[in-house]
This record gives C-alpha cells, sequence and structure tokens, in this order.
C-alpha cells in the first residue's frame, strides 16, 4: 500500500553518522537497530542506494557507504510501500506500519533487545555470586552493591525471570527476622520492626515479610484515592 513521501528512516539518526568513516551493511543495520536481513531488503527496495561492493572479512563481498552517503540519503523523503511479503514486521513498523502484526514484532524485538543489555549487565556470574551473598545473610541492597549492580536490575530481572525470582526468594529467608514460625512471620508487624520497647527489632526483609508488603502494595494502588491516603497514614 503506498504512502506519500515521508523522513527517511536513517532520519532519526543523522547525529550519530560520522561522514568521515565507511559504514557496513550489518553498521547500518546496529545504527537502525534493525536486523541485517531487513536492511538488505531496504537496500534491494531502493531506500539504501549508491552502496559500493567491498571485500567480507570472511571471505565473499558486502555492502557498503560512506558516512556522507548515509547522510544524504537520510535528508531524502522516501515513498514507502508497505509490502509485507517483501519487509519483516519489524522493519516496516520503523518506517510507519501501525498494523497489528508490525505492532506486535516491533514489540517483541524492543523485549527482546531490553533484555539482552539486561542479560550483559547482569549475568548468570553476577546472578549467582549476589544470591550465594544474599543466602549468607546479606541484605539485597548490599548484596546488589558488592556485585555491581542496582536494586532495580535484581527486582527488575526477578519480574520476567521467573527461575531467578524463586531462586531469589529461597536466597531471602535467610534474612527473616522473626523465624517462619513466628505468628508476626509475612505481617505488617514483622515488616516494620520495632524499635522502642524491652524487645526492640529491625524491619524484617526476609522473603515472607517482602512477600506481604508486595501484597499490601499491589491492594494500594488498587484502592480508591482517598483509601491509599488514609493508609498513607497508618
Amino acid at each position: 500500500m503506498p504512502r506519500p513521501a515521508q523522513p527517511h528512516p536513517l532520519a532519526p539518526y543523522v547525529k550519530q553518522i560520522n561522514p568521515e568513516e565507511v559504514y557496513t551493511l550489518r553498521q547500518v543495520a546496529a545504527l537502525l537497530e534493525l536486523a541485517p536481513t531487513s536492511v538488505s531488503g531496504m537496500v534491494q527496495h531502493g531506500w539504501l542506494p549508491g552502496s559500493r561492493m567491498r571485500p567480507h572479512t570472511h571471505g565473499g563481498r558486502q555492502h557498503a557507504w560512506t558516512g556522507k552517503q548515509l547522510i544524504r540519503i537520510a535528508n531524502r523523503p522516501v515513498k514507502v510501500t508497505y509490502d509485507h511479503e517483501k519487509f519483516s514486521p519489524a522493519t516496516l513498523y520503523r518506517v510507519g506500519c501501525r498494523c497489528t502484526v508490525c505492532g506486535r514484532a516491533h514489540s517483541e524485538d524492543s523485549l527482546f533487545r531490553r533484555r539482552a543489555l539486561a542479560e550483559d549487565a547482569f549475568n548468570v556470574e553476577k546472578r549467582t555470586l549476589l544470591l550465594d551473598l544474599v543466602g549468607k545473610q546479606t541484605p539485597v541492597a548490599e548484596a546488589a552493591k558488592q556485585v555491581g549492580v542496582t536494586m532495580w536490575q535484581v527486582y527488575g530481572r526477578a519480574t520476567w525471570d521467573a527461575a531467578f525470582a524463586e531462586s531469589l526468594d529461597d536466597a531471602a529467608w535467610s534474612l527473616c527476622v522473626l523465624g517462619e514460625s513466628d505468628s508476626r512471620c509475612s505481617t505488617a508487624a514483622g515488616y516494620r520492626g520495632w524499635e522502642t520497647g524491652a524487645s526492640p527489632r529491625p524491619p524484617c526483609r526476609g522473603t515472607g515479610c517482602r512477600e506481604w508488603r508486595r501484597g499490601a502494595s499491589q491492594q494500594e494502588r488498587g484502592a480508591p484515592a482517598d483509601d491509599r491516603e488514609l493508609a498513607g497514614r497508618r
């Protein structure tokens, strides 16, 4: 389906292009955050004209453009045809198609990239070390600091990695202040602690009390605004 002329897919990336460099097809794909096969399709469809074929380090030949060429191309509007037979849904989303298939492909591709970055920053070695530290009664915040990650990275991982979330919960029982058999375990009293009196105790951040807080937070988010305000005063 043809569309009116619109900015070239490279247009948002002009400032990232060095006019003095030479860019291979894979480098252009990385710039556009697309698969190389999608950029190959763009070449075949005439969206990236003027490439030169140069030897590939692993044999064969590859497309290449100078930075100046890419900047000129980026400044030219293109008439896009949303051809779902020629182009991948992720590519078509990047150039403006917002159909259900392309939108879903974009979401999946973005999720994959975010999780790949998360894996690089918080890899299996770091996760193993963190779980070991927590299992030895190191608070999660301190363990995260020792491993070199943030609390957001730890609990963010736990929201989508069920195996890691379960392992973290198992390890965090070591942080229980009261003990699982205590009637105050997994309650507001356990989570908040008691800093004064004859038997002061610190706030508990063991798995049971954290689960209580998680459930309470979900209830607060679902409550009307007036109820949330009252809850915050308690």
